[in-house]
């Protein structure tokens, strides 16, 4: 027995046993809707699919945004051609709020310079999560810095490089260069800038927002001396700034004009009703967009001259743009350090990053996150109107888990019963029934560690995945109980052909899944049904079924 416990499997075994068990205990397992319940958001779109194809990509960008894995048990129907209902395994306020700020947002990225668009999201290929690649969060001054770098589209890094083309100018020249300066254009990036919409704001507004731009905001990524002119020539926005009195008739005709081409009005919560009525009659959508801004209209004393940039508030324009983050160009990347006289030799930029600051770690990692998954799963086709949101109930409960665990004891005996009948040999049947038992607790240790959400359909996919290992231990105990007839049918050959057995049948299952791990995107339950049959493969694999062959092998040569 010294010998068996001393063998590095039965250890490593062990040892994956405990580390879940401890998993399973401090961490704990997170439910599905089916045993705990979750939240549902209804999506209202702002216009009804045009086919069944835009439809499907509204729900699969949806799907992959909420859960691209498969494991956080979400569910993603439409109904209707202007409706898709997401259901969630989640029930956290700030979680839920999170997530229906992803819902929320139709995730058009674009990057502007002068009004004229340099690349959009689809133009990014790539995403680099790696801190090589210079992704990550980082100190930086007082806040807290963030980088995301991406990789473009062979075209639009041309597009890019010849539009930023020697846009900085050379301020302090150093003959050795490495001291020049140089004063360099800036570019807007954006997500969800409005392209169908005239911009309504108050005179009143304006000053303040003006003020705050040049201002500046560290911690909202708005550099000092921002001009809101700039702000709304790269937004490629109509604005109109409304007086005391309201419209002029020189704006009301103006308005006119845009309102075939521009239905949406953006306004500001507190503007004057009677500017809202004119715009409704003149069959303009009113679309309210809230900001910080107006403590500061209320009372700007309370913020005083001594207040740092990154507590004031947001800019109005700032949010109704979809403004995210103002990037200045560098000498490098307009081709001056080193100096590139022709356009058409310029050094071809691919690799681009978006950065920013916050005040927290927290909130850095946040934008990082919530960045990344906007740009990976891609702009939804149409926009969001509306969401509403409700509190589901488990379809399921506590009550079906304790029948299903009772279920589940109920079949290990069985299989206990009818393994016992084979053999004849306790000394066999219990270390198959212990090796089933410690993949099932190594899976679920697994699942807490990735907060992998158990539905009904996960819990079947374990219960099969131990049958496929009950049926590969059954092969090798069969292999190594088959008679010596030759030395090249030792105890350790038959364990080497029974394994050759068990590897294939587990490169096909893998083989199989792949696939869909790596291409499925926006496939939700079937990616993580693929995910876990592939863990839990992997496990049995180079984990359970060793073990188990050293222990058989111990009892069958001793006893």
């Amino acid at each position: 027995m010294r010998e068996l416990l001393s063998n590095w499997k039965i250890l490593l075994l062990i040892s994956m046993l405990i580390l879940s068990l401890g998993l399973i205990t401090f961490k704990g397992i997170s439910l599905g809707i089916d045993f705990k319940g979750g939240t549902m958001f209804q999506i209202e779109l702002e216009r009804e699919a045009e086919s069944p194809a835009q439809l499907n990509a509204v729900k699969q960008t949806i799907q992959q945004r909420m859960d691209w894995t498969g494991l956080r048990d979400t569910i993603v129907t439409t109904s209707g051609d202007k409706y898709v209902i997401v259901q969630i395994a989640e029930t956290d306020p700030e979680q839920v709020e999170r997530m229906e700020g992803l819902l929320r947002r139709q995730g058009k990225f674009e990057a502007t310079l002068d009004g004229e668009i340099l690349f959009t999201g689809s133009d990014i290929i790539q995403i680099y999560k790696d801190s090589a690649n210079g992704y990550g969060a980082f100190p930086k001054d007082s806040l807290v810095g963030w980088r995301l770098p991406f990789l473009l589209k062979e075209e639009a890094a041309k597009k890019f490089t010849s539009s930023v083309f020697h846009r900085c100018t050379l301020n302090a020249f150093d003959p050795s260069g490495v001291g020049s300066q140089y004063d360099c254009d800036v570019t807007y990036f954006f997500i969800d800038r409005p392209d169908n919409a005239v911009l309504i704001l108050s005179q009143e507004l304006y000053e303040a927002d003006r003020q705050l731009l040049l201002q500046g905001n560290a911690s909202n990524d708005i550099p000092a001396d921002t001009r809101i002119e700039d702000l709304f020539e790269n937004a490629a926005l109509p604005y109109i700034v409304v007086g005391d009195n309201g419209l002029t008739a020189e704006q009301k005709s103006e308005l006119s004009s845009l309102v075939s081409t521009k239905s949406t009005a953006i306004i500001p919560k507190y503007l004057p009703t009677i500017v809202q009525d004119d715009l409704e009659s003149m069959g303009f959508k009113i679309k309210e967009v809230e900001s910080s801004t107006e403590g500061y209209l209320l009372d700007p004393n309370e913020f005083g001259t001594q207040t740092f940039a990154s507590q004031l508030p947001i800019p109005w324009v700032w949010q109704a743009t979809g403004a995210r983050q103002v990037i200045s160009l560098t000498s490098g990347i307009t081709n001056l350090e080193p100096y590139v006289g022709d356009v058409s030799q310029a050094k071809i930029f691919s690799r681009l990053f978006i950065e920013g600051t916050t005040q927290t770690q927290e909130a850095a990692i946040e934008n990082l996150q919530t960045l990344s998954i906007i740009l990976e799963s891609g702009s939804l086709p149409i926009g969001v109107e509306s969401i509403s949101k409700e509190t589901i109930s488990p379809f399921l409960g506590q009550e079906f888990l304790q029948n299903v665990l009772f279920i589940g004891i109920v079949a290990l005996i069985v299989v206990a019963l009818v393994i016992y009948i084979r053999y004849r040999r306790l000394r066999l049947t219990v270390p198959i029934v212990f090796t089933g038992l410690s993949e099932v607790f190594i899976i679920l240790g697994f699942a807490a560690l990735i907060n992998w959400n158990l539905d009904l359909a996960a819990v079947a996919g374990i219960l099969a995945a131990v049958g496929t290992g009950v049926d590969d231990q059954i092969v090798i105990t069969d292999e190594l109980m088959k008679g010596e007839i030759a030395a090249d049918t030792s105890l350790l050959n038959r364990v080497k052909r029974a394994f050759f057995i068990i590897m294939v049948a587990a490169a096909t299952t893998i083989a199989t899944m792949f696939p869909i791990v790596l291409f499925g995107f926006g496939l939700g339950k079937l990616v993580g049904f693929a995910i876990i049959t592939i863990t839990g493969v992997l496990i049995g694999v180079f984990i359970a079924r060793p073990a188990y062959s050293e222990i058989a092998r111990y009892i069958i040569s001793k006893y």
